[in-house]
């Protein structure tokens, strides 16, 4: 989230620090919704706002439903589904109650998962973390303003973007902060907390481009628990989510030959692992788990054509060119089936 948080720090230092002789004044309500809203044009530049008129229309009724129980009513929120041109599962919050969610954030999650991660993301913003976090950057940055003055808009650029670099962050205070009142603000609005825990399992399994949640039973494995899930489970459990719903089910899927364990960055080069040995020159696709709107339901959608370069049950695929998808959308974890129909593959 380096470019979004980017956008904050930008305008922060511009608001901030041009229209207060003192950086510890407060930044007022008005300012902070001035914040936000000079930071979204930026944001919309570089991820214009998806075309899906269902998202938006479903991320506004869940915003509905949320924000009614926020501590700050004075705050205007906004909520958009965005297209992110790297294809990134994302959700962020900009000051002032502006709060977006990628293309590819939004298909991988159920609705309540999408409640789950849009509280947290509210919460930041109710609580003004962005506004908070960034007010202590600069204030340590303030003695490095000299430079910028020396080096002119060259070296005001290099300032900022070199400091947002190293400090532009949450802290780990106000991430459990949103996590805790954010499973909170669900189970007001009516949505089921164990949302907040699946999609906590979700995002931490796909932080490093990783699908772990997908990989289907045959070859699962059982990474260690992180300690955030480990609260959000109790505090979920708490507020009376059934604790089978916790968990996220492997993939049972008979036509399944797979699953994709390793991507060559910038190339469109594939490992797998399958069942079924592949032959070279053979054509296969790539699935993943995304949310059916007709269905309401989670099902395997096609993201991906390959052909099999190194034949066997390990074998080397390279995508097929193709203006609809690119690597950014194949992920390690995703599932390898036959290009056929599954009943013509068993033949």
């Amino acid at each position: 989230m380096g470019f979004r948080q980017a956008v904050v720090v930008i305008c922060i230092i511009m608001v901030v620090l041009g229209a207060f002789p003192s950086i510890c004044l407060a930044v007022t309500v008005a300012q902070e919704i001035k914040i936000g809203e000079d930071a979204s044009k930026i944001i919309l530049k570089e991820m214009p706002l998806s075309e899906n008129k269902k998202y938006q229309e479903d991320i506004s009724a869940l915003g509905i439903k949320l924000t009614p129980f926020v501590s700050r009513p004075q705050i205007p929120y906004h909520f958009a589904v965005v297209k992110d041109p790297k294809d990134s599962i994302n959700a962020f919050a900009l000051p002032g109650g502006r709060v977006f969610f990628t293309e590819h954030m939004w298909k991988i999650l159920t609705p309540d998962e999408r409640a789950a991660v849009l509280a947290h993301e509210i919460v930041h913003c109710d609580l003004r973390h962005g506004i908070d976090a960034n007010i202590k950057q600069q204030q340590r940055m303030l003695w490095s303003l000299p430079l910028i003055a020396l080096g002119g808009a060259a070296g005001a650029d290099a300032w900022v973007w070199g400091n947002i670099i190293v400090s532009a962050r949450y802290s780990r205070k106000m991430e459990r902060q949103a996590d805790e009142h954010g499973i909170r603000l669900t189970a007001k609005a009516g949505f089921d907390p164990a949302g907040s825990v699946t999609s906590m399992k979700k995002l931490l399994s796909i932080e490093k481009d990783q699908n772990g949640y997908e990989i289907s039973s045959i070859f699962a494995d059982h990474p260690d628990t992180q300690k955030r899930i480990d609260y959000l489970t109790q505090e979920a459990l708490a507020l009376g989510a059934d604790r089978t719903a916790l968990d996220l089910p492997s993939v049972e899927d008979p036509s399944r030959l797979g699953n994709i364990t390793k991507k060559v960055p910038d190339m469109a080069v594939l490992y797998a692992r399958v069942t079924k040995p592949l032959t070279h020159g053979e054509k296969v696709i790539i699935k993943k788990m995304l949310w059916d709107e007709e269905m309401q339901a989670l099902g395997p959608k096609t993201v991906a054509e390959a052909t099999v370069l190194t034949p066997g049950k390990l074998p080397v695929l390279v995508l097929v060119d193709n203006k609809d998808y690119t690597t950014w959308d194949v992920m390690v974890g995703d599932g390898v089936y036959y290009a056929e129909e599954p009943a013509q593959a068993e033949e």
